[in-house]
């Protein structure tokens, strides 16, 4: 072992201790941003968090086999070279959940980075061999240590419960035999096909989700329809609707148990927000630059249920996660190709087009990936000219060869 990897080796033991304490704070600042945030993300159902957190400090054996096997690694001179001996992983119930929280961090990051110890956060995704998108952020966090700032490098991974448990198997079962079965090609098939029934059963348990919500929204709804009825005039069935989402996902309400009365209760104190206050709420809040249109548009176009949202929202002095919800529920696409999130005009557009049905593209992307016809210039469904164009060739064909029968 060289000078250099043995004095990396006595820093590790030596800050050992101060280097778990920096895990546990890491994570504990996280908490604190996620509970400030998760109404707003959906990244709760009824008042429970769809997230957990867990922390580890790399072992030493680890951190001398990575500086080993990667090149990257091997001028590192001290422990601070090394990007990620502190690993926190934010495990979500399901892969539908792993776009919340990634969105969560590119829109409050400067929050995260204001209110924590967290003085640093770079998103750095990397392609698993299974051609997944690996979700991978390297941030700094700095504590005041003996008499002077002690920075530490850590990395955050943010995955589904299945991905979790694949990933536990494949380190134990896998990586750490990686040399006698780098080309056992039967090894890698069995890989491949244990990790697709793993993806099956998390689509399996997002149907669960589904189903499990449509039936506690059943139940909420029958009392929220007599409570809001009660309370405010002009209730439709999709004004409904879109309350009752918003308090299964925002509000930490005890469904099994609240009665018409007790949400009647909750409208009427709504009910006294006066329109000057949504207004005011309306003003001080700062979109990003991604909702600026979507905000916009919410303040141009506001419809009863969204009114009602946001003065329960202020009833119960959470306006921003109103907001935030409304915005979020307005926009809900993202770019397949290059990931960013998209408004509903773009979405809907691109949406439409026959040969990208299912799948969103932001005007950049689509451009490059639509084809016109070759006659009108309009967008292509089949072939190289569309259906007018193909229509309208083969009636003149067939008028030609009416014509040139006749002639003859």
């Amino acid at each position: 072992m060289s000078s250099t990897v043995e004095n990396i080796k006595k820093q590790y033991y030596e800050n050992y201790a101060d280097i778990c304490i920096a895990a546990d704070s890491i994570v504990e600042d996280l908490k604190s941003f996620f509970t400030t945030f998760q109404r707003a993300y959906l990244l709760q159902i009824k008042q429970y968090p769809l997230y957990r957190f867990e922390s580890r400090v790399k072992s030493w054996e680890s951190i001398a086999d990575k500086i080993e096997r990667k090149e990257q690694y091997r001028d590192v001179t001290s422990l601070h070279d090394l990007p990620d001996i502190i690993g926190v992983y934010v495990i979500v119930e399901l892969d539908e959940d792993v776009d919340k929280v990634i969105k969560l961090f590119e829109r409050e990051k400067s929050y995260l980075l204001q209110h924590s110890h967290v003085t640093s956060l770079e998103y750095s995704p990397t392609r698993h061999e299974n051609g997944k998108l690996s979700h991978h952020y390297d941030g700094i966090y700095t504590l005041k240590g003996r008499n002077r700032l002690e920075k530490y490098n850590f990395e955050i991974q943010v995955r589904s419960e299945v991905e979790n448990l694949w990933s536990n198997i494949e380190h134990m079962s896998f990586y750490k035999n990686r040399t006698k079965n780098r080309n056992d090609r039967i090894l890698n098939r069995l890989k491949e096909h244990s990790y697709n029934l793993l993806l099956q059963a998390d689509d399996v348990l997002s149907i669960l989700r589904r189903e499990r919500m449509k039936n506690d929204l059943l139940d909420l709804k029958e009392k929220m329809t007599e409570a809001l009825e009660n309370v405010f005039d002009g209730i439709k069935i999709r004004d409904i609707e879109a309350i009752s989402d918003y308090l299964y996902k925002c509000l930490a309400l005890p469904f099994d148990s609240v009665s018409v009365e007790e949400l009647e209760q909750m409208f009427t104190a709504a009910a006294r927000v006066e329109k000057e206050q949504i207004d005011r709420s309306l003003q001080s809040f700062q979109p990003g630059s991604e909702h600026q249109r979507l905000y916009e548009y919410l303040i141009a176009n506001m419809s009863l249920s969204d009114e009602i949202i946001l003065k329960i929202g202020l009833s119960v002095a959470e306006p921003r996660a109103a907001i935030e919800y409304l915005l979020s529920s307005m926009e809900e696409a993202r770019c397949k190709n290059c990931g960013q999130w998209l408004n509903y005009a773009d979405a809907d557009f691109f949406a439409a087009m026959v040969e990208m049905r299912g799948d969103f593209y932001c005007r950049t992307c689509a451009e490059t990936l639509l084809k016109y016809c070759t006659v009108c210039g309009s967008i292509l469904t089949t072939e190289k000219v569309c259906r007018k164009c193909a229509r309208k060739g083969a009636k003149d064909r067939r008028r030609h060869r009416l014509i040139n029968s006749t002639g003859k």
